[in-house]
C-alpha cells in the first residue's frame, strides 16, 4: 500500500529512505506494535501496546531529544518501519539507535540494514556524534547479521540478561564509529561538503 500523501525523502538511500513520521502513521503504528512477535524483537517481551499508547507516544515526540524518521520503501513507496536516535548525549558523543521493521512482508529485504546505516550515518555525519549503538537478543540472528552489514560490530554482551520461558538469552551490544561506518553516504546530500 503506497501513501496517498507523498513523503519527502529526508535522508534518501538506495532501496529506501528516511522520511518525516506523521499522524496518520498511527493507526498503522498500533496494527504493528500490537504484535507480540515484532515487540519480541524489539525487547519488549509480552508487550501488545493499543492505539492509545501509539498516541500517546506520537504525541510526546515533540518534546522528547529523539531524532525520529520513517523508513519508507522506495518500490511502492510504502512505509515499512521507522529508526531512532535516543538517549542523545551531545556531551559524550553518543546515542542509542532503535529500528523497528514493522511490515513482515518487508522482512528479509536488506531494507533494516539500509535504514540502520544511513540512520548511524547521519548521526555521526549531521549530529556529531562519536558512537552509534544498540542493544539487541541472542534470539534474533536476523538482526544482528543485519547490524553487521550496516557497519556495526559486536562490544559486548549481559550474559543471560534475558529470561524467556525459562531459557536464558544474551543482551548484546553493538556499536558504529565514523571509522567503522566508512565514508559518509549523508554528507553527499549537502553539495557543499565533499566527505
Amino acid at each position: 500500500m503506497s501513501d496517498e500523501v507523498e513523503r519527502p525523502e529526508v535522508v534518501p538511500g538506495e532501496r529506501i529512505f528516511l522520511s518525516q513520521v506523521r499522524k496518520e502513521d498511527v493507526p498503522l503504528f498500533a496494527r504493528w506494535f500490537a504484535d507480540l512477535e515484532l515487540n519480541a524483537y524489539l525487547g519488549n517481551l509480552g508487550m501488545s501496546f493499543t492505539p492509545e499508547q501509539e498516541q500517546q507516544w506520537y504525541d510526546g515526540l515533540a518534546a522528547s531529544n529523539e531524532k525520529l524518521f520513517a523508513i519508507v520503501a522506495r518500490e511502492g513507496r510504502r512505509l515499512v518501519g521507522t529508526v531512532t536516535l535516543r538517549n542523545i548525549d551531545h556531551r559524550h558523543g553518543i546515542a542509542e539507535l532503535g529500528i523497528a521493521i514493522g511490515d513482515k512482508e518487508a522482512w528479509g529485504r536488506g531494507y533494516g540494514s539500509e535504514a540502520v546505516r544511513l540512520m548511524a550515518d547521519y548521526g555521526v555525519a549531521l549530529l556529531g556524534l562519536h558512537t552509534v549503538y544498540l542493544w539487541h537478543a541472542s534470539f534474533n540472528p536476523r538482526g544482528h547479521h543485519a547490524y553487521l552489514k550496516a557497519g556495526f560490530r559486536e562490544c559486548g554482551r549481559i550474559h543471560g540478561g534475558l529470561l524467556v520461558d525459562g531459557q536464558r538469552y544474551d543482551r548484546v551490544l553493538m556499536e558504529a564509529t565514523r571509522e567503522s561506518l566508512g565514508p559518509s553516504q549523508v554528507l553527499r546530500l549537502l553539495r557543499q561538503i565533499q566527505p
